[in-house]
């Protein structure tokens, strides 16, 4: 039966990606400082060997691999396939970018991955298929595992639809063949691989097999842009036609539709044989943001506002989107005639529900009536009922995971859909420092640092801006173990170009002061802000955080630093963090006639109460400090009269820099709300729930709470803030980092206090044009924030 829901409305927000940038599902993101998850199923890679000789490779022909964890007990003989997601490339330059990429080659694939949503082992996350033999195909192809073709030039591999074929092979001969259940499953280009290759997957069982297959976030539209053009359709037409999909695509489609359309699930889905299974927002935030109103068809932005938050749209706006969901509905109507499909199609402005377990299956997961996605899922699957669930149009759903991108964390998202390459971006290559090792200065794992470097040109040549990459820490054996499986551990999975944005672009209209710098991006892979030095050799642990950046300022002394004429040390969080740590050691690099100065953004991390009268940030501290032996390397100033885990923390070391510092830092740092003052460890009950996930959900009380927390900074700072040469900027609002975005470092609607804008800011301040000590009024005075909300 069709419902057609009502609810009183009641808008959440939501931004949960991980992300590594490029991927639209739960990948764990270093970014944010944090030890591994706890109890969290950590399932390894394996590749799968002599797929090379069969032409079942990644984009740059090394071997393709999956992650396994074993059925048990009912669930031994019932397999649940799980395609990974991660975009498209449809020209020589994405996709060259793309294998330098874990989207592209397994060498930078994560060798752990979390299992959470449909692919939990546990019955309370996950209540029906906990126990099966749940496995995660990884993408590295490009096409949604359906090209087959080269290019020998650009030593690209088109194997997609082979790496499909020699993986059932593989878990064919491990005891798929004998299940008597399967399910084949994806999230957005694997949504959209599932409904490919669904009926692939019903021939390789027997008849006595039940199987059946879902698609998340799979039903990209061929809807008409803002503009009147078809922004996806010429992305797809790309990938089609250079990975050669056009001849693994279904006849049933391509007998009387050309390739480009057959790529389309609209043209696909009635004609799928097997039980298919459609969960999808009717409002799917991506293709809200790169197929209908992206911003190649909104040059004067138009649409800016409503793309990154649906609550900005106009009515007319509104109506074009609802348009698009009436769109959608239609394109299902022959699907959701067969008895033998299922539907979940809700008004939320979000992508992907199976792969997060806050949108999976838990207690405040999005609805359709009183069901959630895993119960419909389940429901539809083990044939309980019928699941033909259709929300009701926006605004009418109470409990979505609506996704804001005005205050998204990483800006990756756009290119996670699509590796299409960014118009004139920045991308520089990865270089590793050669003989580090020879020093001691390695990685967690033991391989070689790395960094990437932009040279400058014209007044900026004997110029040179360091910016030390931030990405947390690890405070146990555990997560470090972890970490050494990710680019925050080891060079091995670090990307091989990076986008250089905002205090790193090399354009004067995004940058104005260090676009012609010499810009280098120091890769952060130590987990105590480029401070520890020690071993675990019983882990096979490298903690040589400090040999790092001794090793790091030694080489690029001698690529010409050391005749730098203007020297600039930034870090954004934990190297935030890390450019306080090392300030006065890289001012002594220099002559005393070169200008030198630091800047740290988003490090002033606070030894906060957290709200259960504990200090959550102190455990982690000194769980880093004694683990990787950073005492040695703390500042002698603030070791001489405080503990070790005390002189961790900014506030006990600002004051006493002598190189002029630039502390820019939300006042109500969005990381610190959520995992030191209010994390969930400390908050049993979930009184703070609402709170922490979006500030304009707190009441009076945790705002006062909140208010205490931005006095605490400032009275921290105070003694700094008297030196004449230090600057500040410090807003109120509810974020982290400001420096290596563009949308927040240097755009017109870049967050401000008073006038200025933070790369204003720190120019002014660096080239003593103006003394700079901008702090903002409290919340919830600035109305130009980019502020963070989770949910």
């Amino acid at each position: 039966m069709r419902r057609q829901v009502v609810v009183v409305p009641v808008v959440l927000w939501s931004m949960w990606f991980c992300g590594v940038g490029f991927c639209l599902s739960r990948r764990q993101d270093a970014a944010w400082p944090s030890s591994s998850p706890a109890q969290s199923l950590m399932v390894p890679l394996t590749l799968i060997h002599g797929a090379d000789s069969k032409g079942a490779v990644c984009l740059d022909g090394t071997l393709p691999g999956y992650h396994l964890d074993p059925g048990s007990g009912s669930g031994t003989n019932s397999w649940l396939i799980q395609l990974e997601g991660g975009g498209w490339c449809n020209d020589i330059k994405s996709c060259i970018f793309r294998k330098t990429t874990r989207h592209g080659s397994s060498t930078y694939m994560e060798k752990l991955l979390n299992f959470t949503g449909i692919l939990s082992n546990k019955p309370e996350e996950n209540p029906d298929f906990f126990n099966w033999n749940r496995v995660e195909l990884r993408y590295c192809d490009g096409a949604s595992f359906a090209g087959n073709g080269e290019d020998k030039a650009a030593q690209l591999h088109f194997r997609g639809q082979r790496i499909w074929l020699v993986a059932m092979e593989a878990l064919m001969a491990m005891g798929m063949r004998n299940a008597q259940q399967a399910l084949l499953s994806g999230c957005s280009a694997g949504g959209l691989a599932s409904i490919l290759h669904c009926d692939e997957f019903r021939d390789l069982f027997p008849q006595s097999t039940k199987v059946k297959c879902l698609s998340d976030a799979g039903m990209f539209l061929d809807a008409i842009d803002v503009s009147g053009g078809h922004t996806l359709r010429n992305i797809y037409g790309g990938v089609v036609t250079l990975q050669g999909v056009q001849k693994n695509l279904p006849s049933t489609c391509t007998n009387h539709l050309d390739p480009t359309s057959c790529f389309f699930p609209q043209n696909l889905v009635a004609d799928v044989t097997t039980p298919l299974f459609l969960l999808n927002s009717a409002y799917d935030l991506w293709q809200v943001r790169n197929s209908l109103a992206p911003k190649s068809a909104d040059p004067l932005g138009y649409w800016e506002k409503c793309r990154e938050n649906h609550t900005q749209c106009n009515s007319s706006q509104m109506q074009f989107l609802q348009d698009f969901r009436n769109q959608m509905l239609d394109a299902i109507k022959v699907f959701s005639t067969s008895n033998q499909n299922g539907e979940f199609i809700n008004s939320c402005f979000a992508h992907c529900h199976s792969e997060m377990q806050e949108t999976w299956f838990a207690g405040d997961s999005p609805r359709i009536g009183t069901k959630r996605v895993a119960e419909a899922v389940g429901d539809w699957y083990f044939e309980r009922e019928e699941v033909k669930d259709i929300d009701g149009p926006y605004p009418s759903d109470g409990t979505c995971h609506n996704l804001d991108f005005n205050t998204s964390l990483d800006t990756g998202f756009e290119a996670a859909a699509s590796y299409s390459s960014t118009p004139d971006s920045v991308m520089i290559p990865l270089s590793l420092i050669h003989g580090a090792d020879s020093k001691g200065a390695v990685c967690l794992d033991g391989t070689l640092p790395g960094y990437h470097l932009d040279p400058g040109y014209g007044s900026g040549a004997n110029s040179w801006l360091i910016q030390l990459e931030g990405g947390g820490w690890c405070n146990n054996r555990r997560s470090c173990v972890y970490r050494k499986t990710t680019r925050r551990g080891s060079s091995k999975y670090m990307e091989k170009q990076l986008n250089f944005t905002g205090i790193l672009s090399n354009k004067q209209e995004e940058n104005p002061d260090f676009f012609n710098w010499n810009r280098i991006k120091l890769r952060y892979c130590d987990g105590a802000s480029f401070a520890g030095n020690g071993q675990d050799q019983a882990s096979q642990l490298y903690f040589r955080g400090q040999r790092i950046w001794s090793v790091a300022m030694e080489y690029l002394m001698a690529k010409g630093m050391k005749n730098a004429d203007q020297a600039l040390l930034s870090g954004c969080s934990a190297g935030g963090l890390a450019s306080i740590l090392h300030c006065d050691e890289f001012r002594n690099l220099f002559p005393q006639s070169t200008k030198v100065k630091c800047l740290s953004d988003a490090g002033m991390f606070l030894d906060a109460v957290d709200v259960s009268g504990g200090h959550t940030l102190r455990d982690m501290y000194s769980g880093v400090v004694s683990l990787q032996g950073v005492q040695k390397n703390l500042p002698r100033t603030c070791t001489d009269h405080l503990d070790p885990t005390s002189c961790f923390f900014p506030e006990n070391l600002v004051a006493d820099i002598k190189t002029p510092m630039f502390l820019l830092n939300a006042a109500y740092d969005a990381w610190q709300v959520t995992n030191s003052l209010a994390p969930k460890s400390a908050d049993p009950q979930g009184y703070w729930e609402k709170c922490r996930e979006n500030y304009a959900q707190c009441n009076s009380s945790q705002i006062q709470f909140l208010q205490d927390f931005r006095n605490e900074m400032l009275d921290k700072i105070k003694v700094f803030s008297t030196s004449n040469q230090n600057g500040l900027f410090i807003n109120s609002c509810f974020s982290h980092c400001y420096s290596e975005r563009q949308d927040t470092w240097f755009a017109d609607d870049s967050p401000k206090i008073g006038t200025k804008r933070a790369a204003e800011a720190v120019g002014d301040w660096y080239f003593d044009r103006e003394e700079v000590k901008a702090i903002d009024c409290p919340y919830p005075c600035d109305k130009t924030c980019h502020n963070l909300v989770f949910k």
